[in-house]
């Protein structure tokens, strides 16, 4: 019994002082690469054994906040999200989630990075890049660099990394589609690229909510 109350105690106390380094983190406003105060420094200032710190630390670094660099410490690390984000999509996955509703979520990303591109009068030539006029030129691939060329306008590392891993999810397993289907796709994306040309983005987007909720019936 005893030993199972300071198995609980030690993991209360990691998990205080987790907390209490990712406020410190926060407050004191440091960025990627600054570096974190000793092990021996936390242990002081939180009043702690060293090996609780040193636990704390452990978790922060394998769940991505810090990173551990040889000759220079404990350093704040670049945040990536996506392991979080596929770890959702398998779960959405494993529960036989609805995947209209997965398709809703992508299609918010691309409706908001064309506002992006209604605000910032970006360039199209990345989306002008991925139009072809043969259908036999048409594949997943294609279509799949043409909506990312439109997520491409948002330059929010959130946002991309949380945009390229719920479209990816779509392209992961193939799709049966026919010559048909892929003319009508191609033609899509053209019609969307030239709404965009001619800054009629509502329009557009009327046109690209069609294009994929036409798409989310593939997946039934």
């Amino acid at each position: 019994m005893n030993n199972n109350r300071e198995v609980t105690s030690r993991q209360s106390l990691k998990q205080i002082v987790v907390k209490k380094i990712k406020e410190y983190i926060l407050t004191e406003q440091l960025s990627v690469g600054d570096r974190l105060p000793t092990e021996r420094q936390l242990a002081e200032d939180y009043d702690v054994s060293r090996s609780v710190v040193r636990e704390a630390l452990s978790y922060l670094e394998n769940t991505g906040v810090t990173e551990s660099v040889q000759g220079r410490g404990t350093l704040v690390k670049e945040q990536d999200i996506t392991p979080l984000i596929e770890g959702f999509l398998f779960s959405f996955q494993v529960s036989k989630g609805n995947l209209k509703d997965l398709m809703m979520l992508r299609l918010t990303f691309e409706l908001a990075a064309i506002d992006v591109i209604e605000r910032e009068a970006s360039t199209l030539d990345g989306i002008a890049a991925t139009l072809v006029d043969n259908v036999e030129d048409f594949d997943s691939r294609v279509d799949q660099m043409f909506h990312e060329q439109i997520l491409m306008a948002v330059e929010s590392s959130l946002f991309k990394q949380m945009s390229a891993v719920v479209q990816a999810y779509f392209y992961r397993t193939p799709i049966e589609t026919s010559m048909e289907d892929n003319l009508r796709s191609m033609k899509e994306h053209q019609q969307i690229y030239h709404a965009l040309e001619e800054h009629a983005f509502s329009r557009a987007k009327s046109l690209l909510t069609a294009h994929l909720m036409r798409g989310a019936e593939f997946y039934d």
